[in-house]
C-alpha cells in the first residue's frame, strides 16, 4: 500500500483555487513583506504587529473551517482573522467575486498588548490560530492571571473545534469563533495574540514555547506555574470506560496512540508507528489508536496492516470531540505520539507521554513537563524547525508524505522509556 493512502485527508488542504494578497493590500491592512519574515528574539518581534488584520465582509460568506462546522460571515460586518483566514476567503475564483476587502481600520490602531498590566476589573481578549498544543501552552498564564485578578474577564478566541476543550476551563469567561466580529476586539481592554511566537521567531528554536508565551504576555512564569491542567467531563469519562469494557480494556491498562500531527513534516511513516506497536504487543501492552472520526477507515487498514486486532484497537468512531480525547488520555496509562495534540492533552491530565521528535528538539516542547520521556531522529538535516503543511524537501525526494528523519529513531529505546514511564504509573 502506498503511503499516501493510509490517512484519508490527513493534512490540510484548499480544495479550490486561492488569490493571494497583493502588496496594495498589505499595505491597506498595515503590514509589509517583513511582517512575514523570521526575527531572533521575542524583543524584535514586539516592534512588529502581527499578521492578523481587519477586514470589511461585502457579501454573505458561509464556510467550513478544519472539517468541523460551517461558519458565517455577514455583510457589511467587520471581522478579526489571520492573514492566511484572508487569503483563503477574500475571493471567489469561480464566481469572480469578491468576499473581504482591508477595513480602513488597521489592526495596528487598536491593538493594545498585554505586557503585564493591572487585570482588575478589566477585559482579557487572548487569541491564536494554532492547535491544541499552542493553546494548551497559553492555559497556565491564564490560570494564574484569573487567580490574581479574580475580577478580570477573559475572553477566548480559536477554532471553533477547540471549544468543547476550553469550555472545561474555569479561567476563561467567553469563547469566540475565529474569525470574530471586530467589537469584541474593541470592548477589551487589553489583547493577547500570539501569531509568530513558535513560528516566526528563532528563539523558538532554542527555548520551549511555554516559556515563550508567558514571557510575550510580560509574566515570565517559573516553570512549576507553567503546568497546564485539565479535567475530563466525568460524562465523557463514563461513555469512554462503556468502549473500553467492550474491549476488555481496563483503566490505566492500554497506551493511547495518536500517530499523525496536522503537518505532514512532524509526522513519521506508517512502518516506523508499525514496527514500535508491534515491538509493544510482544511485550504484552494494548494499544488504542485515536485521531478525529473521518481517519477511522484509515485507522482500520492501518490495523490490518499490524496484522493483530486482538491487541490493537481503534477508537477514532466514538472520538466525536475533544472532549473525549481529553476522558480517553485521562484513562490511559501512557500517550505515545509525535509532536501532535494528545501528547499536549495528556500531560494536562497528568497522564505520562512519550514523543517522537525530528523537526523540533523534544526540549523545546515538553521540558517543563512531568512524567514525560523521548526519543529523538539522528540525521544530517535535524532539528531542521520547519513549519507549514507541506512534506519537507527530502520527503518530497523521495515522493513521501512523511519525513524520512523518523527512520533514525531507535524503537528498542522507544520500548524500554515507554516500558518504563508504564511502569512507573
Amino acid at each position: 500500500m502506498n503511503q499516501s493512502e493510509i490517512f484519508e485527508n490527513e493534512f490540510p488542504k484548499i480544495n479550490r483555487k486561492i488569490k493571494p494578497v497583493s502588496d496594495t493590500q498589505l499595505k491597506q491592512f498595515g503590514l509589509s513583506k517583513n511582517n512575514i519574515g523570521f526575527v531572533n528574539t521575542l524583543e524584535e518581534l514586539f516592534k512588529t504587529p502581527p499578521n492578523i488584520i481587519i477586514a470589511d465582509c461585502v457579501r454573505n460568506i458561509g464556510f467550513v473551517q478544519n472539517f468541523f462546522k460551517e461558519q458565517n460571515l455577514l455583510k457589511k460586518k467587520k471581522y478579526i482573522m489571520g492573514l492566511g483566514t484572508f487569503q483563503q476567503l477574500h475571493y471567489d475564483m469561480e464566481r469572480k467575486t469578491k468576499i473581504l476587502k482591508p477595513s480602513s481600520i488597521k489592526f495596528k490602531d487598536l491593538y493594545r498588548p498585554y505586557k503585564g498590566q493591572n487585570l482588575s476589573h478589566k477585559t482579557l481578549l487572548v487569541s491564536r490560530t494554532g492547535g491544541v498544543g499552542d493553546l494548551i501552552a497559553i492555559q497556565p498564564n491564564l490560570i494564574y492571571l484569573k487567580k490574581k485578578y479574580p475580577t478580570c474577564k477573559i475572553n477566548f478566541a480559536c477554532g471553533p473545534q477547540y471549544k468543547a476543550m476550553i469550555d472545561t476551563w474555569d479561567c476563561v469567561d467567553n469563547i469566540l469563533d475565529l474569525p470574530f466580529l471586530l467589537q469584541h476586539f474593541t470592548t477589551a481592554d487589553y489583547h493577547a495574540f500570539f501569531e509568530g511566537v513558535v513560528e516566526r521567531c528563532k528563539q523558538a528554536e532554542k527555548e520551549n514555547f511555554y516559556n515563550l508565551f508567558s514571557k510575550w504576555l510580560g509574566l515570565d512564569l517559573p516553570d512549576n506555574l507553567l503546568l497546564p491542567k485539565q479535567k475530563a467531563k466525568i460524562d465523557k469519562v463514563e461513555k469512554c470506560k462503556e468502549i473500553l469494557n467492550k474491549w476488555g480494556l481496563k483503566e490505566k491498562g492500554f497506551l493511547i496512540f495518536q500517530l499523525r500531527a496536522s503537518s505532514p513534516i512532524r509526522c513519521p511513516s506508517p512502518e516506523v508507528w508499525i514496527n514500535l506497536i508491534r515491538g509493544l504487543v510482544k511485550r504484552g501492552y494494548k494499544i488504542l489508536l485515536t485521531d478525529n472520526p473521518k481517519q477511522a477507515d484509515a485507522i482500520d487498514r492501518f490495523i490490518s496492516r499490524i496484522g493483530d486486532k486482538e491487541n490493537v484497537f481503534n477508537f477514532c468512531r466514538y472520538s466525536k470531540s475533544l472532549d473525549y480525547t481529553i476522558a480517553l488520555a485521562e484513562l490511559a496509562s501512557v500517550g505515545v505520539c509525535t509532536d501532535s495534540a494528545l501528547i499536549h492533552i495528556c500531560a494536562s491530565v497528568g497522564t505520562p507521554i512519550f514523543g517522537l521528535y525530528g523537526p523540533f528538539p523534544a526540549r523545546v516542547r515538553l521540558s517543563t513537563y512531568k512524567n514525560v520521556d523521548w526519543c529523538e531522529v539522528n540525521t544530517d538535516c535535524s532539528p531542521c524547525f520547519l513549519h507549514g503543511h507541506t512534506p519537507c524537501k527530502k520527503a518530497q525526494e523521495i515522493k513521501s508524505m512523511y519525513s524520512p528523519c523518523y527512520d533514525s529513531i531507535d524503537i528498542v529505546e522507544c520500548m524500554d522509556k515507554i516500558e518504563f514511564l508504564a511502569k512507573g504509573n
